[in-house]
């Protein structure tokens, strides 16, 4: 089967930083044998994936076309991955012109949710009160040095210490992406 991904949030961008639900998608459709182009497919798709995780960017959903599966904050707060894909090893190699910070970084959510109520942040409706997601080996590939943690409030997170001890444990350089609530 031929899937297409479309990152919404990337075209244009030469360095694109990465969408970590198309990686899964990726990683999943992979795994079953399947062949996965991003953005621009060489054949006609089987099926398609379209992700848009900023508002701004949502318009771009006009390139999309019929009968695609549709998701991304930036269009529908609702829709979630399939357990089993969610909590897959994200497929790396799909972004090979990612930037720089997203070079050879490893990416990836150990809580969910927030303890704010921030007027501009879709994070409480999307995804509620905080609450322990993964660990890191979850989606940390052991070749990357480097984590990015897109956790929106790690350190009100009830696993906070659990997380850190992993990261002290492996050594691991970290991105704290959506910064610390301290």
């Amino acid at each position: 089967m031929k899937v297409l991904l479309m990152d919404l949030d990337v075209i244009k961008q030469r360095k694109p930083s990465p969408n970590l639900a198309l990686m899964k998608l990726s990683a999943f459709h992979k795994a079953r044998g399947d062949e996965v182009f991003l953005n621009f497919p060489l054949d006609r798709p089987n099926i398609t994936y379209a992700s848009c995780v900023f508002t701004w960017n949502a318009k771009r959903r006009v390139t999309v076309p019929d009968g695609a599966i549709l998701g991304g904050s930036g269009i529908d707060l609702k829709a979630e991955l399939l357990p089993e894909v969610e909590h897959i090893m994200p497929d790396y190699s799909l972004y090979p012109n990612a930037a720089p910070l997203w070079k050879d970084s490893s990416i990836g959510f150990t809580s969910r949710g927030c303890i704010r109520k921030c007027a501009w942040c879709t994070v409480p409706e999307k995804e509620g009160q905080i609450k322990p997601w993964s660990r890191i080996y979850e989606f940390w590939d052991r070749r990357h040095r480097k984590i990015t943690l897109l956790d929106n409030n790690l350190l009100a997170a009830p696993n906070w210490q659990q997380t850190m001890e992993d990261l002290l444990a492996e050594g691991l350089e970290v991105d704290f992406n959506q910064g610390l609530d301290i």
